[in-house]
């Protein structure tokens, strides 16, 4: 019965959607909205927050932003891909 299957992502449609999030994750968090991860407003608050801090009071914070910005894709990368993230 082809209609009453359930429709699941096969493997390259996991790594698109992975990479992707990944890609939305220059700013800290968007790639987790993508995904619909529970963790993305933790990300995109610190990531907003190490912008305003970086534009405004402490040229050295882009690099805070910088590290935030690869854990968060890394993180989204992983949790499209396995469903679950690093942490």
């Amino acid at each position: 019965m082809v209609g009453s299957e359930s429709h699941s992502m096969n493997e390259r449609e996991k790594t698109l959607n992975a990479v992707g999030a990944a890609f939305l994750s220059i700013l800290p968090g968007m790639g987790h909205l993508y995904l619909g991860v529970k963790r993305a407003q933790v990300f995109l608050v610190c990531g907003l927050a190490l912008l305003v801090v970086a534009k405004f009071f402490w040229p050295m914070g882009w690099l805070f932003y910088i590290q935030l910005a690869i854990f968060s894709g890394v993180d989204a990368f992983s949790f499209g891909k396995r469903n679950r993230g690093l942490f």
